[in-house]
């Protein structure tokens, strides 16, 4: 879909999926860390709105909901940090978030600002105090690729027990990919920290194939493990892939536990094109592709 312009816009399949595994992953996160930790911190760095047109909502709001359900399990404090750029969704999600009922040991923060800026800035100050963040699971939910560069999310993940999940715009990159805009290529070696990245358009073959391939493999210089779930549109392309890292292995299991409860069938991928009520009993990889 289009980067949308209004204020809140129409939930898709596929965004529908990636907030089941979202959710599903949230409910094994919250009472894990939250049993153990005096703080956790779940950051949200695109956060948009907090609902869709249809009321369905946000993942700022999954997250406060699935704290809520899990208040019993959590012994320690839960830190929410929501970033959002633009002031009119920051508005909204303020009054999402103003009209739940939360747990006591639930503190909200929501920011207007850039991801990269605001995190750089707490990084920053950590680092200057010799401190270290609280366990974190970072949300980074892009629309295009700018503005959540490799070396930021290399430095999160170097972060004891923190993880991230990364929508991941594969075609957005693919389709900017030979772009004669210095700047934009910019961001697009700033977003895989390597100029292999642009090389890519100079390859034979599958050109999508070959940018995740390049991603994953940087992301697993950042973390011990690596998964990732491909979304596909209405016309069954692949539209992006959600990627998770982290160095837990615990984590690991879970996270690949809530992508199995999306996709049964251990492929790990979603397509908006397939009925949702039809049963599915196998399907074909033609890239031969199988477990990740």
């Amino acid at each position: 879909m289009a980067v949308p312009k209004d204020t809140l816009w129409p939930i898709v399949p596929h965004t529908a999926a990636k907030h089941q595994i979202l959710r599903k992953y949230l409910d094994a996160w919250l009472p894990i860390l939250g049993k153990y930790n005096n703080e956790t911190v779940y950051i949200d760095g695109f956060a948009g709105p907090g609902e869709y047109t249809g009321g369905e909502p946000g993942s700022p709001i999954i997250a406060l909901e699935r704290a809520s359900t899990h208040r019993a399990k959590l012994h320690g404090d839960l830190l929410f940090w929501f970033i959002e750029e633009r002031p009119d969704r920051v508005a909204h999600l303020k009054s999402c978030v103003a009209a739940l009922q939360l747990p006591g040991q639930c503190e909200v923060h929501v920011e207007q600002g850039t991801f990269a800026e605001k995190l750089t800035g707490v990084l920053g100050e950590l680092d200057a105090e010799k401190g270290n963040i609280a366990p974190t699971l970072a949300f980074i939910d892009p629309f295009g690729f700018a503005g959540l560069p490799y070396a930021l999310i290399r430095r999160l993940l170097a972060k004891d027990k923190c993880e991230v999940l990364i929508t991941f715009m594969v075609d957005s990159i693919n389709r900017w990919l030979k772009h004669p805009d210095e700047t934009i290529r910019a961001h697009i070696t700033e977003t895989f920290g390597t100029e292999e990245a642009v090389k890519v358009a100079l390859g034979t073959g599958d050109r999508a194939e070959a940018l995740k391939n390049l991603y994953y493999s940087q992301l697993q210089k950042a973390a011990k493990f690596v998964r990732y779930f491909e979304m596909r549109d209405h016309d069954n392309r692949v539209v992006y892939y959600l990627f998770f890292a982290s160095n837990n292995s615990l984590g690991h299991l879970k996270m690949k536990e809530a992508m199995w409860g999306v996709d049964p069938l251990g492929e790990f991928k979603f397509s908006d094109a397939t009925n949702p009520h039809q049963t599915l009993l196998f399907k074909l990889d033609p890239l031969g592709r199988h477990g990740r």
